[in-house]
């Protein structure tokens, strides 16, 4: 009894129990014709199946299978493909031949910028293509005519007072019965027999008599569709009653010089703000749209959001500064200071209230709309000459952008954008602010505000730790979220997709360069105040002193892509490219070794000697923006500092005269300033201050630099 009831159950494992790597059995309904009716197993190869073609018959292929309902009874049921299998071959290798693989995330980014634009216009159609990829929207709504509510009609007295009209008794009459559409707009409107529009009953049933200043003439006369004005004789007396008057204009609040500086600050001002030429600048695809559409609502008597009124006027301020050079007469300049100041105000005072509906949870702010604000605050605050405005809205930017911006996971190409502006300027404002942090930093500002806190007591521009050299975490690849979230490139490494080549012209690496030996400076100086409480000690520093010294040293500029040297604008930019980014690493060579090592001026003086003449060649072209951008500003003041020859001094000095006399920014000013205190005391004899420094000046007169 045992052995049989073992036996049982070993041979119903034997049947039930398959191979763990048996594949699974594929059964299929669509094989062709020939080989179902010989109930043989189709490999469904197309256009005909192997199966028969061994056995040396003929395939019948494959039936339709694909159906779908048809509207009328004379469409077709099945659907059949257009185009022979050898056509479709070739589509779909010339499909894959339109297309390079490593250019698959350029032309999707192109896609994406394309579709973005039409974000929020989602009531029209829009389509584009881009190789193989496309996109489209098609709005049809769906109009239910039986559903539309149609108003009491009234049996109007009959009117014989008009001639006849011929050519409009049959027309009419159809136009009525056919279209279904003129059916609901028309349909109750009563015709004679001599084909007339009763008018004084179309006004009564289809447009509601409005109270008095409501209607105008005009609109009562410019909707017919059926014939001419001289074809529909209007009454008189209709168009002639005291009843209808015309409307009042709408209350334009735009300021009258709004389309004057919305227009030099698209055509001339966004030019400032790169070293480089641009087919197309973040300034103009980010900043003046809002302040477009902006105008737009203010001439219509209609306000737009607190943050895109704090653009506009900030757009307005900045345009208004600008302006102040191209104006020949005292008055003219004092008028648009004038202007400048009221429009700074007002945007000053709405990005407060845009502020304070971010941080509600009521009233939602747009992230774009409110970076976008603090960024041309930022531009106001440096032509009016606050370096302490200036610093306050980066700072502002900075925890708006960690708090709102670090945290999405997925950043498109427009807030990519917003970030490397934001860092651009803020990683050359923070290498020449050298103020002591104060207590009170906490409290909140009257000219920052309210509703965002610049607590520079938790600094970003420290040290930050991390394993291995320099020079091998250079050349390391940073994953697409280390990219995006290195906010001020704290991190080393290699990051393809960034932004800064082709906003600004400037590898990452020099920016990264940049950012690590302002970080180091930093911590030395508060190791001087004796309140270091940093994370290196004497040794570490001194490591990475050194690691730092020798990837400075070695740096070289990449070379350009070939899409970009080739085209017009790249050809254009390729010198200024070179001759930037050489001013830039002697530069930066001489605020390395005066910031860390405190090294003697002389020796730095024939790197100084080349920033000068990369400037000179520089000015040959006369472009504006390479006298305003940071990067020249930046590289002059680091270089005229440690001047010591005359002549040299000479030749900065006029520099900066000429720079400050063409943008009016007060940072040159500034700039000269400082560094002929640092000549002076430079002269004095050895015993005193010969190794006078720019930051020694700086901390003294409480001052910092400030870019745009």
């Amino acid at each position: 009894m045992t052995s049989g009831s073992v036996l049982t159950t070993t041979t119903t494992a034997s049947r039930t129990v398959k191979p763990a790597d048996a594949p699974a059995r594929s059964r299929s309904l669509g094989g062709c014709e020939t080989c179902r009716r010989r109930h043989a197993k189709c490999d469904e190869t197309r256009p005909s199946c192997l199966v028969c073609e061994r056995a040396g018959l003929m395939c019948e292929r494959y039936e339709i299978r694909l159906l779908f309902d048809a509207s009328d009874s004379q469409g077709s049921r099945c659907r059949r493909p257009l185009f022979t299998e050898d056509m479709r071959q070739r589509m779909s290798e010339q499909l894959a031949a339109s297309l390079d693989p490593d250019d698959v995330h350029t032309i999707l980014t192109r896609m994406e910028d394309h579709c973005e634009k039409q974000e929020e216009e989602t009531s029209t159609n829009f389509t584009t293509h881009l190789g193989p990829f496309g996109a489209f929207r098609i709005v049809q709504p769906e109009i239910d005519f039986s559903e539309v509510p149609m108003a009491p009609v009234e049996e109007p007295p009959q009117v014989q007072d008009s001639p006849p009209n011929i050519g409009l008794d049959l027309a009419l009459d159809d136009a009525f019965s056919n279209d279904p559409l003129m059916e609901c707009l028309f349909g109750h409107v009563n015709v004679d027999a001599s084909g007339d529009l009763v008018v004084q009953d179309f006004f009564a049933t289809t447009l509601p008599l409005p109270e008095r200043d409501e209607v105008s003439p005009q609109s009562l006369t410019g909707g017919f569709l059926m014939a001419s004005a001289s074809s529909i004789p209007l009454q008189t007396s209709l168009l002639s009653s005291p009843e209808i008057r015309y409307a009042p204009s709408v209350t334009n609040l735009a300021p009258p010089d709004a389309p004057l500086l919305l227009a030099a600050y698209k055509n001339n001002v966004t030019q400032l703000f790169s070293p480089i030429q641009l087919e197309k600048s973040p300034w103009s695809m980010l900043y003046v749209p809002p302040a477009m559409e902006t105008l737009a609502l203010l001439t219509m008597g209609e306000l737009a959001s607190n943050t895109r009124m704090s653009i506009f006027y900030a757009i307005l301020a900045t345009s208004a500064f600008t302006q102040r050079l191209s104006t020949a007469t005292r008055s003219a300049n004092e008028y648009w200071q004038r202007q400048a100041e009221t429009f700074a105000v007002e945007a000053q005072s709405y990005l407060k209230r845009g502020l304070h509906d971010a941080s509600s949870s009521v009233k939602k702010a747009k992230y774009k709309d409110v970076l976008i604000a603090l960024l041309c605050m930022n531009t106001v605050s440096a032509y009016q000459g606050s370096p302490e405005r200036v610093r306050r809205c980066l700072l502002d930017c900075e925890n708006w952008v960690q708090f709102r911006g670090l945290p999405k996971t997925k950043k498109s190409r427009k807030v990519r954008l917003l970030h490397h502006c934001y860092v651009y300027l803020r990683i050359f404002q923070e290498s020449t602010s050298v103020l002591p942090v104060p207590h009170a930093e906490t409290e909140i500002d009257p000219a920052s505000p309210e509703t965002v806190r610049s607590v520079a007591s938790t600094r970003s521009f420290r040290l930050r730790q991390w394993e291995g050299r320099l020079d091998q975490r250079m050349s390391e690849l940073k994953e697409q979220h280390q990219g995006e979230n290195d906010l001020h490139l704290e991190i080393p490494g290699r990051w393809d997709s960034t932004m800064y080549p082709h906003i600004f012209g400037l590898p990452e690496s020099l920016l990264f360069l940049l950012s690590q030996v302002t970080r180091l400076g930093n911590e030395r100086d508060l190791s001087d105040s004796g309140s270091y409480t940093g994370a290196l000690d004497f040794k570490q520093f001194a490591a990475r002193a050194r690691s730092l010294e020798r990837c400075i040293s070695t740096w070289r500029a990449p070379p350009m892509s070939d899409g970009d040297a080739d085209s017009i604008i790249g050809q254009a930019n390729a010198t200024l490219i070179r001759l930037m980014l050489s001013a830039l690493h002697k530069a930066l060579l001489i605020f390395f070794y005066r910031r860390i090592y405190d090294v003697d001026p002389m020796i730095l003086q024939d790197k100084a000697w080349q920033v000068r003449d990369a400037l000179a060649q520089v000015d040959r072209d006369d472009v504006p923006a390479t006298r305003v951008a940071a990067p020249f500003a930046w590289a002059a003041f680091i270089a005229a500092c440690e001047a010591l020859d005359p002549t040299l001094q000479d030749w900065f000095t006029t520099w900066f005269e000429t720079s400050a006399r063409r943008s009016r920014l007060g940072t040159f000013k500034l700039a000269l300033r400082t560094a002929r205190q640092v000549w002076e005391r430079q002269r004095r004899p050895l015993n005193s201050s010969a190794s006078t420094s720019w930051p020694q000046i700086m901390r003294e007169s409480n001052l910092s630099l400030f870019y745009i």
